[in-house]
This record gives C-alpha cells, structure tokens and sequence, in this order.
C-alpha cells in the first residue's frame, strides 16, 4: 500500500506527459466529383501539430519510421496512396538531413467500388489509418496509429 501511495503522483505525472504529447490529426474525403463509374481518388489530410514534423513515407535512415497510410471498407478495394514530396531539411540530432512532412499535408489514394456495392455509403463506413513517428528538432517519439475521420 505504501508503495502504491509514492508512485501515485509519478503515475499521474506520466499521464499527464503523455496525454500533451503531439498527436496529428486525419480526415479523409472523396475528392470532388467523387465517384465516377466505380472508381474515385480518396483525399487522407494529416495536420501535424505545430514545432513537430513526421517521417516522409520514405525516410533517409532505417532507424526512421515511415509515414504509411492504410485504408479498408467493405464492397471497396482501395491502391497505392500517392504521397506529397517531403521538405528535406537538416537536423544534427537525428543525424543529418532528414525527409519529412510538416504542417499538413494531403496523400491521395485511388479506390474502386466492387459492382453491386453502394459506394458512397461503404466509403463513409471505410476505416483509414495513418502510421507516422512524430519528432521535433531534439527527439523522435516511438511510431504511433491513428484513425482518420470521414468528413463529406
């Protein structure tokens, strides 16, 4: 019990740390017109968090993590997300020059509705995920998976 009582405020503390570290936000849409015939282009947005950045989809260094964009739905088969190029800037703490994406950036991602599949409502329905490692100019934190929201 005792022991218990000292490591509660610490417990806290690495609570709190950990819930004000940066977490990017996705959303992900048709582009406009949406669907023509069976196939349209998804548009995944990752707004990362101001004084961080994320890995390129294809960074520098193997110790690196790359930023990986996976999309499921039912009645849909989703290609290859087509990312934006990354700024390339260099960083001494992690070595040099480092390719990344800061901001916000747009991946499109080509998707094909299956015949007799209700494509609006199945992309709706769809789950996106985006896998990134987030860094700041001093440290890179462990990689991490969120799930993008679909705005209309």
């Amino acid at each position: 019990m005792i022991r218990l009582a000292r490591l509660l405020p610490f417990l806290a503390s690495a609570a709190m740390a950990a819930s004000a570290l940066p977490v990017p936000l996705a959303t992900f849409r048709a582009e406009q017109p949406g669907f023509r015939g069976d196939s349209a282009t998804v548009r995944v947005r990752v707004m990362i968090p101001d004084g961080w950045h994320i890995q390129s989809n294809a960074p520098l260094d193997d110790f690196l993590i790359p930023t990986e964009v996976k999309a499921s739905g039912e009645g849909l088969t989703f290609g290859t997300p087509a990312f934006p190029k990354p700024k390339m800037k260099d960083l001494e703490a992690l070595g040099g020059k480092v390719a990344l994406f800061e901001d916000s950036i747009w991946v499109r991602v080509p998707v094909r509705a299956r015949r007799g599949s209700d494509a609006e409502k199945s992309l709706a329905a769809a789950v996106v995920s985006v896998r990134y490692q987030a860094c700041n100019d001093s440290q890179c934190l462990p990689p991490k998976v969120i799930t993008a929201n679909y705005e209309r």
